[in-house]
């Protein structure tokens, strides 16, 4: 791994964590980071995190964009919520911030469909 890719993943690390302790300052359940590394072209990181209703989610959402935006001065690629409620996305590049109720992380299980990478705080 060159000083460059190094670099770029010790970031995408920082701010995984930096989603993470956000999500968890608003009592977010079970935060997860799944590094995924060289193993996906997607990101460098999933973060999951799961809300116990959509207020919550929303206000998760809301906070971790907000704080993102301040401290490292990145905006979200995108943000996309699903129609039928229940799952938010903030891409912000090389960290993709899955924002999910219970219901529908229980449902999705990320954690096991990418779980050889995840890293539970």
């Amino acid at each position: 791994m060159n000083q460059t890719e190094e670099q770029r993943l010790n970031k995408s690390r920082e701010i995984a964590e930096f989603c993470v302790k956000c999500a968890e300052e608003k009592l977010a359940d079970d935060p997860a980071i799944l590094a995924l590394g060289s193993e996906s072209s997607i990101a460098d990181f999933f973060v999951v995190v799961g809300a116990n209703n959509e207020p919550q989610l929303r206000a998760l959402t809301s906070f971790i964009e907000r704080q993102v935006r301040e401290v490292y001065q990145l905006r979200p690629l995108s943000e996309e919520a699903d129609s039928t409620g229940g799952w938010t996305l903030l891409d912000f590049g090389n960290v993709i911030v899955h924002l999910m109720t219970q219901e529908m992380r229980e449902k999705y299980d990320l954690e096991t469909l990418w779980g050889e990478y995840s890293k539970r705080h």
